[in-house]
C-alpha cells in the first residue's frame, strides 16, 4: 500500500515539474496511478476477501506513537476499486477533453494527487492519517474546483467548497481526537471492535464526527457546495463528485456506523431523517435545471443522500443493498458526467432547451447516456435496478415507512432522469435557437470512456452476481454478518412492487409535462423567498467580513499603548482565574514615587537585568551569569542611543489614563503573585534533576545550558529561530521596496 501512494506521489510530482513541456499527454501519464490502482486490488482482491486483510505499519516517529497504520479489508477494497476504475476511465476521457495548454498538466498532475488521497484514506486504519488523507482531498479538490482561475465564479465555487468541507473537517478532528482519547487507541478498526460507553463526550465526538462526513458527503443542510463546485471542468466532476471524493464521507459514517449506532441512541434516526431530506430537496432541484450537468449535480446530491442513510444507518441490511447502489452510482454517473462533457465539447453547450438532433449525430454518445440514465432511473436489468432492488429489500425488512420515503424520492429520480434524455437527445425548446445540429460522434475517448462504463453496469446488470462476493464480504467486514441479494431479476417481491410503482409515477410525470412544469414554476416561485443553500452560504461570509471589517477597526486601530493594553489584559485574565480559586493571602509593599524620566527608568530596568545576572552566579551559572550581564549591557547601550532622539520627560498622555494604570497594575500583581504562588510549589523530582542525568548519556554533551536548548528544547528553539526569520522576511518585504523607491 505504500508503494501504491508513493506511486501516485511520484507520478504527481514528475508531472507538476514537467508541466511545461508534457502538456495534454500528461493525462495518459496520470492514468498509471489509478491503473496501478486496480492491478492493486486484483491482485489482492482474492486474499482480502478469504479474509486476510492487508495490513502494513510506517513509523513515522514512533516515540510520540505517530505512525501510518494500513489494514485494507473487504470493505476498503470495494472503495479502492471505484476509486481505481472510475479513474482509469476519466483520466483516459481527460486526454482528448482537454486542449493544449501548460495548465492541463497541472491539473493532471494535481488530479494524480487527489487520487492518492482517495487511495490513503481508504486505506487508512489510524484516525490521524485518515484526517491528514482526509484534509488533502480538500486541498486537492479546492485547486481542480478553481481550475477556471481566471473566472469569478470558479474561485467562488472553490472557497465555498472549500470553507464548508474544511469547516466539517476541523469539526471531525475534533471527534476523532476525543474518540481516541476516551477510547485510549487510535485504530478505527480497535474503536469498531470495541465501541466506546455511551457518555456525554463520546456523544460529542460522534455528533463533530458526523458532521465532517456530512459536510464532505454533501448532506442537507450543508448540500449547496456541490453543485456550485460544477464550475470545474467535466473530468473533475465525473472524478470528484461522482465517484470519488463525495464517497469520502460515505465510506466514513459506514465504517464507524456500528460503533456509533452502539454507543449512541439518536446516530441512526439523524442518519435517515438527513438522508431522506437530501433525497428530497436534490432530486426536486435537480427537476428544476436547465443544464444538463447542473442537472446531474443536483441528481448527485439526492443520492448521494440515499447511499448515507443505507451506509450510515448503522444496520447490517441497509449496508449491503448501499454498498452495491455505491458500486452502481459512481459507474453510471460518472459515465453520464462524460457523456455530458463530450455533449458540451461537440455540441458547444449544455442547455437542454437548446439541443436537438444528438439522437441521429451522435448515435454513440447517445447509446451511452441512455444507458447509463436507465441505470440511474433503475430501469430492469440494468445494475442499477440490481442495486436498488437489494436497497428496497433491506428498507422493506425494518420499517414500511423507510420504502415509502425511498420510493416517493426515487420517483423525481426518474422524473429527472427522463427530463435529462429529452433535453440531451430530444428536440429543442421552440422559445429557442436549436444548437447541435451539426455536432458529430466522436472517435475517441470521449466516447469510448463513457460508453464503457455504461456498457459495464448494462452488463452486470443481467450478471450482478459476478460483484456479489464483494458486496457481502465488504458489509460483514463491517457487522460480522451480511444479508441481502443481488440478482437480474428478484421475482414477485414486495419490494419489486415499490420500484414499479416509482417508475410509473415518475413516467406519469414526464408524460403529464406541461403539468410538472407549472408545478415546478410555481413552487420555485414559493420557495424563491426561503433561503437557499447558496444564498445562506453568501450571507453568511458576507455577514462575517462585515463582523471582521468592524472588530478589526476597534482592535486594530493603530495605537501601540492599546495593542500592549490589550495583549497583557488577555494574558492575565485566563490564568487568574486559578490563582484567585487558590485564595492566596500576600500583603505588597507600598509603591515608592513613579520615575518620570526616561532614562533613570531605563537604568532601573538595567539594575533588574543585572541583578539576574548576579542570581545567576551566586547559584553557579557563571555562563548564564556572563550571557546577562551582556545581554542587558546592550540593551541599556541601544536604549540611551535610540532616547537622544526622545524628550528627556515622559510626555502625559491625551487618551485616559485610569485603563493604563488598570491594566498595568493588574499585570504587575499577576506576575508578582504569580511568583510567589509557582516558587513555593517543590515537584517530588524536579526537572533539572532528569536534565544532568540525561545530558551526557542522551546527548552527549557536557554543558546542560546548551543540551536543553538544543537537544531536550531543540522543537522550542527551532520555533523561536522560526519566528525571528519570519519577522526578519516580513521586515525586509516591508523595507526593501521603499529604499528601491529611494534609490530610483
Amino acid at each position: 500500500m505504500s508503494l501504491l501512494l508513493l506511486w501516485h506521489a511520484l507520478l504527481a510530482g514528475a508531472l507538476l515539474a514537467a508541466r511545461r513541456r508534457i502538456g495534454r499527454a500528461a493525462f495518459l501519464v496520470a492514468a498509471l496511478g489509478p491503473v496501478a490502482t486496480v492491478a492493486w486490488v486484483v491482485a489482492n482482491g482474492r486474499g482480502v476477501l478469504d479474509g486476510s486483510p492487508v495490513v502494513e505499519v510506517l513509523e513515522w516517529v514512533p516515540s510520540l506513537e505517530l505512525v501510518l497504520d494500513f489494514k485494507v479489508d473487504a470493505y476498503a477494497l470495494l472503495f479502492l476499486g471505484v476509486v481505481g476504475v472510475a479513474g482509469s476511465a476519466i483520466f483516459l476521457y481527460s486526454y482528448r477533453y482537454f486542449g493544449p495548454s501548460p495548465k492541463v498538466a497541472t491539473f493532471a498532475g494535481t488530479m494524480t494527487l487527489f487520487a492518492g488521497a482517495m487511495v490513503g484514506l481508504v486505506a487508512s486504519d489510524h484516525l490521524l492519517s485518515v484526517f491528514f488523507f482526509w484534509e488533502l482531498t480538500t486541498i486537492t479538490s479546492y485547486l481542480l474546483i478553481g481550475y477556471d482561475d481566471e473566472k469569478a465564479q470558479a474561485r467562488s465555487s472553490a472557497l465555498h467548497a472549500a470553507l464548508v468541507t474544511g469547516a466539517g473537517g476541523l469539526a471531525m478532528l475534533g471527534g476523532l481526537v476525543l474518540l481516541g482519547s476516551a477510547t485510549g487507541t487510535y485504530h478505527l478498526s480497535e474503536i469498531v471492535a470495541s465501541p466506546p460507553e455511551a457518555t456525554s463526550l463520546i456523544g460529542l465526538a460522534w455528533v463533530l464526527v458526523l458532521l465532517g462526513a456530512a459536510t464532505k458527503s454533501a448532506q442537507f443542510p450543508f448540500h449547496a457546495w456541490l453543485p456550485g463546485a460544477m464550475a470545474a471542468p467535466t473530468p473533475a466532476s465525473a472524478f470528484l463528485h461522482s465517484a470519488t471524493m463525495v464517497k469520502a464521507g460515505i465510506f466514513l459514517v459506514g465504517r464507524l456506523a456500528p460503533a456509533a449506532e452502539a454507543s449512541t441512541s439518536w446516530w441512526q434516526g439523524t442518519v435517515l431523517a438527513m438522508g431522506f431530506a437530501t433525497m428530497v430537496i436534490g432530486g426536486w432541484r435537480a427537476l428544476q435545471q436547465t443544464d444538463l450537468k447542473l442537472m446531474l449535480a443536483h441528481g448527485t446530491v439526492s443520492q448521494l443522500g440515499f447511499l448515507f442513510l443505507l451506509i450510515g444507518a448503522g444496520s447490517p441490511e441497509l449496508l449491503f443493498g448501499g454498498l452495491a447502489l455505491l458500486l452502481a452510482h459512481a459507474m453510471f454517473k460518472a459515465s453520464l458526467f462524460m457523456v455530458v462533457g463530450a455533449i458540451d465539447h461537440e455540441a458547444g453547450t449544455r442547455d437542454l432547451r437548446r439541443l436537438s438532433g444528438l439522437l441521429r449525430s451522435m448515435p454513440a454518445v447517445a447509446a451511452a447516456g441512455i444507458l447509463a440514465a436507465a441505470s440511474m432511473a433503475a430501469i430492469p436489468f440494468t445494475f442499477g435496478f440490481a442495486a436498488k432492488e437489494a436497497a428496497f429489500d433491506s428498507l422493506l425488512h425494518l420499517d414500511v415507512w423507510l420504502i415509502a420515503a425511498a420510493a416517493l424520492a426515487s420517483v423525481l429520480t426518474v422524473a429527472y432522469t427522463g427530463r435529462f434524455l429529452l433535453g440531451a437527445f430530444g428536440p429543442h425548446h421552440p422559445d429557442h435557437e436549436p444548437a447541435g445540429t451539426d455536432a458529430h460522434t466522436p472517435r475517441t475517448a470521449l466516447l469510448w470512456a463513457p460508453l464503457s462504463l455504461a456498457l459495464g453496469g448494462l452488463v452486470l446488470g443481467f450478471f450482478p452476481g459476478v460483484l456479489y462476493p464483494l458486496v457481502k464480504d465488504a458489509a460483514e467486514v463491517v457487522y460480522g454478518e451480511a444479508s441481502g441479494k443481488l440478482v437480474a431479476w428478484p421475482g414477485l417481491v414486495p419490494a419489486l412492487a415499490w420500484s414499479f410503482g416509482s417508475l410509473a409515477l415518475g413516467a406519469l410525470l414526464l408524460w403529464r409535462r406541461p403539468l410538472l412544469d407549472a408545478a415546478i414554476s410555481g413552487v420555485s416561485r414559493v420557495s424563491g423567498r426561503l433561503p437557499s443553500g447558496e444564498g445562506t452560504f453568501r450571507r453568511f461570509v458576507a455577514g462575517l467580513l462585515s463582523f471582521s471589517d468592524r472588530t478589526s477597526s476597534l482592535i486594530q486601530n493603530g495605537s501601540l499603548p492599546f495593542y500592549l493594553a490589550l495583549i497583557a489584559a488577555t494574558a492575565v485574565v485566563v490564568p487568574s482565574t486559578a490563582f484567585i480559586g487558590g485564595g492566596p493571602t500576600i500583603d505588597l509593599p507600598e509603591v515608592g514615587t513613579p520615575v518620570r524620566r526616561r532614562f533613570a527608568a531605563v537604568l532601573l530596568v538595567g539594575a533588574v537585568g543585572y541583578g539576574v545576572a548576579g542570581l545567576y552566579g551566586l547559584l553557579g551559572g557563571p555562563d548564564l551569569s556572563l550571557t546577562q550581564l551582556l545581554v542587558e549591557t546592550l540593551a541599556v547601550s541601544l536604549f540611551a542611543f535610540v532616547f537622544r532622539y526622545l524628550p528627556a520627560d515622559f510626555t502625559v498622555p491625551r487618551s485616559p489614563r485610569v485603563p493604563k494604570i488598570v491594566v498595568s497594575v493588574a499585570v504587575a500583581a499577576f506576575v508578582f503573585v504569580g511568583g510567589l504562588i509557582t516558587s513555593s510549589v517543590q515537584p517530588e523530582q524536579p526537572v533539572s534533576d532528569t536534565y544532568l542525568a540525561e545530558s551526557y548519556p542522551e546527548a552527549q554533551g557536557g554543558n546542560v545550558v546548551n543540551v536543553i536548548l538544543v537537544d531536550f528544547r531543540g522543537f522550542d528553539t527551532l520555533g523561536e529561530i522560526t519566528v525571528l526569520v519570519a519577522a526578519t522576511l516580513g521586515a525586509a518585504a516591508l523595507v526593501v521596496p521603499v529604499l528601491r523607491k529611494e534609490d530610483e
